[in-house]
């Protein structure tokens, strides 16, 4: 019902401005308003919380959100609040939030970037208790205007959605390929799975080390930028070959070099790897005939310095064609080769098992060796530093195991697996987002841990309407404006304000 149509004898127990009565039901409902700017420039209405009832013979009866309006706080209210390293993640990884937008809708967006940003901040955290998380930090007043929870229920519906309606998904992944360097390692990552009758669940390669089942996260990441693209989970029994099929069927991939692990070796994964104008770097297992036939009468032919940020190394290698595309090189490292004879002999000297003279003079030729298979057209300094350059993803991986922690999932259903590694990878573009940062400081003694301890320091107190800074060191303002985040001081509280617009 129109706010023209509602009887006076309730429009005169109105509370006061910007608030409007409403008709549900047969009563008489009072909600805040706040006038909101239209990406038309219009000026509009967006309606908050209820706060009371108006009765007619008895007026206005206010509810427990009723000190929202008034100004005043509740006793059991949060007035200090995590600041720090959530609005440093948000303004560092603001991009990412960004792209999310575009595929998502604003309050879906939103609640899949609260909730990477909990885990990025805190490491693995179990649904049941992000929501404790979300209404102690600054996220809670960031997104309190967008309509989303973050309760287990909420993020069970949340994960259980990215899982089963996979469209938004894919485009956003294929975005991400999109705007790559289109050069792409992939890999795989057991981890432990503590669920029973988990739908992924299974005893796999690493049963023995993980003391349990396993579910295989697989992950696409750009070589050259650091930035993860696509995540999905498999079977802990799906070996890495099994997957290229799978991945190839779901994106179009085309003009992409990748670069992938000797666990992906097979003719089938070749022909789909060199498909559509893509192209591969690959190492060759020691047990098929193409490494057997490269390293019969081996002779190196050629050498070059191979140089990766202050380090270098001098390389020598040979290559032969093994089709009209393909060519298999043998390349030395000659510097790992000399540290891997040095520690070879020091472990013989310590009387370790299985380190013998013997065993020494048959491999100290083949220690720092890499015997890789490409078909792109690049040259043998190139595929090597091409495929050098594939230990980026496994750094990411070792953020995923220790730093943030994602070991144990417990999360039994197929969809809310699938669903949570979409937010694993926005997580990991968090990451990315974040070391870049950190290395603009150029400072070798900082890293991104030391960075959101910093952060971690500055609180948001609420005074009266105003949310005021606190506990902050003028160093460490310093250092994180350097990184591009420069920290509020007092923000508004945008709950009790109104402003008038002539309609």
């Amino acid at each position: 019902m129109a706010a023209s149509k509602i009887p006076e004898e309730i429009k005169k127990h109105r509370p006061g401005p910007c608030t409007e009565v409403k008709l549900i039901n047969g009563h008489y409902y009072v909600y805040m308003y706040q006038s909101v700017q239209l990406p038309s420039g219009k000026w509009g209405k967006k309606t908050g919380k209820s706060i009371g009832t108006i009765i007619a013979d008895k007026g206005f009866i206010p509810n427990r959100n009723y000190h929202l309006y008034e100004g005043t706080q509740s006793q059991d209210e949060i007035t200090v609040l995590e600041y720090g390293q959530y609005a440093l993640i948000g303004e560092i990884a603001h991009d990412v939030l960004t792209s999310l937008e575009r595929h998502f809708p604003a309050d879906r967006a939103c609640q899949i970037f609260a909730y990477a940003s909990i885990l990025y901040a805190n490491g693995f955290v179990h649904q049941d208790q992000v929501h404790r998380y979300y209404e102690q930090s600054w996220l809670s007043q960031e997104y309190k205007t967008v309509p989303f929870q973050m309760g287990k229920t909420a993020l069970g519906s949340l994960l259980d959605n990215l899982g089963r309606r996979t469209t938004r998904v894919v485009r956003y992944e294929e975005e991400n390929i999109r705007e790559s360097s289109s050069a792409i390692a992939i890999d795989g990552h057991a981890i432990r799975s503590c669920s029973d009758e988990n739908d992924l669940g299974e005893s796999g390669y690493k049963f023995l080390q993980l003391k349990g089942e396993q579910v295989n996260l697989l992950m696409g990441y750009d070589i050259n930028t650091g930035m993860p693209l696509f995540a999905r989970m498999f079977r802990g029994s799906c070996s890495d070959k099994a997957t290229i099929e799978d991945l190839a069927d779901l994106f179009a991939f085309s003009g992409i070099l990748f670069v992938v692990d000797r666990g992906f070796y097979s003719k089938k994964n070749l022909r789909i790897l060199s498909a559509n104008d893509n192209s591969y770097i690959i190492p060759v297992p020691s047990h098929t005939d193409v490494f057997k036939t490269a390293m019969t009468g081996l002779q190196y032919m050629d050498e070059f310095y191979y140089r990766s940020g202050k380090k270098h190394s001098r390389i020598e290698y040979t290559s032969k064609r093994i089709s009209e595309t393909e060519h298999v090189y043998v390349f030395r490292d000659i510097d790992e080769n000399e540290k891997c004879r040095f520690n070879y002999q020091h472990c013989i000297e310590l009387g370790k098992d299985g380190y013998t003279w013997e065993k020494f003079e048959q491999n100290k030729e083949y220690f720092g060796v890499y015997v890789l298979q490409s078909n792109a057209a690049f040259s043998a300094e190139e595929v090597f530093t091409g495929y050098k350059k594939r230990w980026g993803i496994e750094t990411l991986y070792q953020y995923l195991k220790n730093k943030g922690n994602f070991n144990d999932l417990m999360i039994q259903d197929y969809y809310k697996e699938q669903g949570f590694a979409f937010i694993m990878l926005v997580t990991g573009q968090i990451h990315q987002r974040m070391l870049a940062a950190v290395k603009s400081l150029n400072n070798s003694t900082m890293s991104v841990h030391d960075v959101l301890l910093m952060a971690r320091y500055l609180k948001m107190e609420r005074r009266g309407n105003n949310w005021n800074l606190k506990n902050a060191r003028k160093r460490d303002l310093q250092i994180l404006e350097r990184m591009g985040f420069k920290p509020k001081l007092m923000v508004s509280d945008i709950r009790n304000a109104c402003i008038s617009v002539k309609t």
